[in-house]
C-alpha cells in the first residue's frame, strides 16, 4: 500500500490551503517566497517531452492498475482531492481550500470551479460523492484499488453547495494521505453502469480530470505515452509529453539516450559505474534515505517451526543483514529496522533488538526448539528425525545474490535451502495466498504513516495485500494498531507506534533485511527540478505529478493574491 509522510493533523484543523493561478508552463516562474533558484533559471520556459522507464502494472484506470507505480500512472488521468510537492506536506488540487473540524470527524473541501473531465463533461461535487460511494459501497469495493481499505472509518460523503463533506465514523489519524490524496474521482456519467470496474477496459474507463491523457498504451512491452490535458483546471502541464518505455537498464538506456532520467537498482550499482555520472557535466544525481526494503516472511499458518518464535529469531542472528548491505547494496543503504518501519522515519524506535549476525547463538535457539543434527552430517532434522531442508520463494525482480546470501547464512547453522524463483506477478499472487513458507518480499511505504504497521501485521485488519504477515496474531499489538489511529497527538501516537515496533521486534513474524537509499540520475539541459517526494515510495524521483506539472519542486507557478 502506499503511504506517505506523517502530517500534524492539529495544523490542518484551522487551516484553508487555496491556489489561484496558473500552474508551469506559465512565463512567470516566481517561486513561492517570490524568488526564482538557480535551478528554475536553469530550466526551459517548459519540457516538450520526457522519456521515463516503463513497465507493466497494469490498465492505467483508478481499478485496474498493479502496484504503486501502476497507481501514479493512473493519477495522470485522475485527479484527488489533494496532493503533495517535494514537502511532502498537503496541497491543493481538485480541491482549492478544506478544512477540518475540532473532533477530526468532518472534513469539508471546497471544489475548484470550472473543473471539466477530458470528455467535455464538468466535474462536479456529484461526481465526488459518487466516486466515495463508489469506492465504499458500490463495485469499487471488491477491488484492491488503493483508498478501499481507508474509506471503511467514512459514515457519510454529502454535498453542500459547492462544497463535499466528508463524514467519519471516528476520527482518522492518516486521512489526508489515505483518503484525501489516494481516492481518485473518477466520473459518474460513466462509471455509474460498470459493475466490474477491474476488468472495464473501454477508452471511457481513462476519462479523467487529470494533468494528463492517455494516447497509447501497450502493456505487453510496458509502454504508456501520455500528452498534456490542454484544460486541466490548474493550467497547461509544464511538461507536454510523457513517454514511458521498456528499459532493461536504465543507466544503459540513459546514456544510450533513449531515457532522460533513471533510477538505480534498488540492489546497488559497482561505484565504478555510478562515478562518471557523478563527475559529468551531462548529468545530475539526486539521492535520499530509502523507503522500500526486501524483507524475509515467514508463513506462519504452516506451523511449526514457522510458528516458533525462537525459530524466526534464530533465522534473525543467522542472516548476516551488514554484509548483505555490503555485498548487494554495495553500501548504498542500511540494515532494516526489525520494528518494520524505515530507519530514518520520524517514529521510528531507538533500541530495538539488532539480532546481530551469531551463528552460535542460532545454532542454540535451533537446538532448542528440536531441530538438531542428530546424525552429524552438518544438516539439521526435526523433532521427529525427518529431514528438515527450507524452500526460499522470491521474485525474478529482485538480484538473485539476496537468495544465494540467505542460503550461504543458513548452511553455516545447518539448514539447507531450496530457492524458488517465480516471475513477479506469480511471486505477488504466492505471497498474498500464503502459498510459500518463508518468501523473500519487496515493498515500499517505510516511510510513510505508521497506519501501514496495522495494514501488514494486524490480525484484525483488512488488506495488506502480497506484504502482509501471514498467520501473525498478537492481541496486544492489535490493541495498539486500532487505538493509534484514532490518537490525534502526535506524541501520544508515537509512543504507542513505538510499542508495536518493540513487539514486531520481539516476534519477527517478518524480517526487514535492507532498505537502500534511493538515487536517481538525470540529464542536463532539460527538466532539473527533480525531487524525492518523502513518504511516498513508488513516487520515486519521476512519478510525482506534481513536479511534471508544475516544473517545480514547491507550490504552483502564480501565489495567489
Amino acid at each position: 500500500m502506499i503511504r506517505r509522510r506523517l502530517h500534524r493533523l492539529g495544523a490542518l484543523a484551522v487551516t484553508t490551503a487555496m491556489v489561484l493561478g496558473a500552474c508551469g508552463g506559465d512565463s512567470d516562474t516566481a517561486s513561492p517566497g517570490g524568488t526564482t533558484t538557480a535551478a528554475e533559471e536553469a530550466q526551459p520556459a517548459s519540457v516538450e517531452r520526457l522519456r521515463l522507464a516503463g513497465g507493466d502494472f497494469g490498465y492505467p484506470s483508478p481499478f485496474g492498475y498493479v502496484r504503486g507505480p501502476g497507481w501514479l500512472r493512473a493519477g495522470y488521468t485522475f485527479d484527488t482531492l489533494l496532493w503533495e510537492d517535494s514537502t511532502g506536506e498537503p496541497i491543493p488540487w481538485l480541491a482549492r481550500e478544506w478544512e477540518v473540524s475540532d473532533d477530526a470527524k468532518e472534513w469539508r473541501f471546497t471544489i475548484h470551479e470550472g473543473v471539466t473531465f477530458t470528455d467535455g463533461t464538468p466535474l462536479t461535487v456529484d461526481d465526488v460523492v459518487f466516486s466515495f460511494e463508489y469506492l465504499m459501497s458500490g463495485p469499487g469495493a471488491q477491488t484492491q484499488a488503493f483508498g478501499v481499505r481507508s474509506v471503511g472509518v467514512v459514515d457519510e460523503v454529502v454535498a453542500d453547495g459547492g462544497d463535499v463533506v466528508i463524514r467519519l465514523k471516528q476520527p482518522f489519524a492518516p486521512f489526508v494521505e489515505d483518503i484525501a490524496q489516494t481516492v481518485h474521482i473518477i466520473p459518474r456519467h460513466i462509471w455509474e453502469g460498470v459493475a466490474d470496474p477491474a476488468r472495464f477496459r473501454d477508452p471511457t474507463a481513462l476519462v479523467g480530470s487529470g494533468p494528463y491523457k492517455l494516447e497509447s498504451l501497450n502493456e505487453a512491452e510496458g509502454t504508456y505515452l501520455y500528452v498534456a490535458n490542454e484544460d486541466f483546471h490548474l493550467g497547461v502541464p509544464y511538461v507536454k509529453r510523457i513517454e514511458l518505455v521498456p528499459a532493461q537498464d536504465e543507466l544503459q538506456a540513459l546514456q544510450r539516450g533513449e531515457l532522460d532520467a533513471a533510477g538505480l537498482s534498488e540492489e546497488g550499482v559497482p561505484e565504478e559505474v555510478l562515478k562518471p555520472f557523478e563527475t559529468s557535466d551531462q548529468y545530475g544525481v539526486i539521492s535520499d534515505p530509502g523507503n522500500w526494503n526486501l524483507a524475509l516472511h515467514f508463513n506462519l499458518e504452516k506451523g511449526f517451526p514457522y510458528s516458533e518464535v525462537k525459530f524466526r529469531q534464530a533465522i534473525a542472528y543467522a542472516v548476516d543483514r551488514k554484509d548483505m548491505v555490503d555485498r548487494i547494496l554495495l553500501g548504498r543503504g542500511v540494515p532494516g529496522s526489525l520494528g518494520a518501519l524505515a530507519p530514518e522515519h520520524p517514529m521510528a524506535a531507538e533500541g530495538l533488538p539488532a539480532y546481530e549476525h551469531d551463528v552460535e547463538e542460532a545454532r542454540r535457539l535451533l537446538d532448542e526448539i528440536g531441530i538438531r543434527d542428530a546424525d552429524g552430517d552438518g544438516t539439521r532434522e526435526l523433532p521427529d528425525g525427518s529431514p528438515f531442508r527450507q524452500e526460499l520463494q522470491t521474485s525474478t525482480r529482485f538480484s538473485p545474490k539476496s537468495a544465494e546470501l540467505i542460503k550461504e547464512y543458513l548452511r553455516d547453522v545447518g539448514i539447507e535451502v531450496d530457492i524458488r524463483s517465480l516471475d513477479r506477478a506469480a511471486a505477488d499472487a504466492a505471497a498474498q495466498e500464503g502459498n510459500f513458507t518463508m518468501a523473500l518480499v519487496g515493498y515500499g511505504g517505510l516511510m510513510g504513516d505508521p497506519e501501514a504497521l496495522s495494514t501488514r501485521f494486524s490480525s484484525t485488519a483488512r488488506g495488506g495485500g502480497f506484504s502482509r504477515a501471514r498467520g501473525y496474531a498478537n492481541p496486544e499489538y492489535d490493541a495498539l494498531a486500532k487505538s493509534q489511529l484514532t490518537t490525534l497527538d502526535e506524541e501520544e501516537r508515537k509512543a504507542q507506534v513505538v510499542e508495536m515496533q518493540e513487539i514486531l521486534a520481539r516476534d519477527l513474524p517478518v524480517i526487514s533485511l535492507y532498505v537502500p537509499d534511493r538515487t536517481m540520475i538525470y540529464r542536463k539541459g532539460g527538466f532539473t527540478n527533480w525531487y524525492f517526494t518523502p513518504g511516498c515510495s513508488p513516487c520515486g524521483a519521476t512519478g510525482n505529478k506534481h513536479m511534471l506539472v508544475t516544473g517545480r519542486k514547491v507550490g504552483f507557478g502564480k501565489e495567489a493574491d
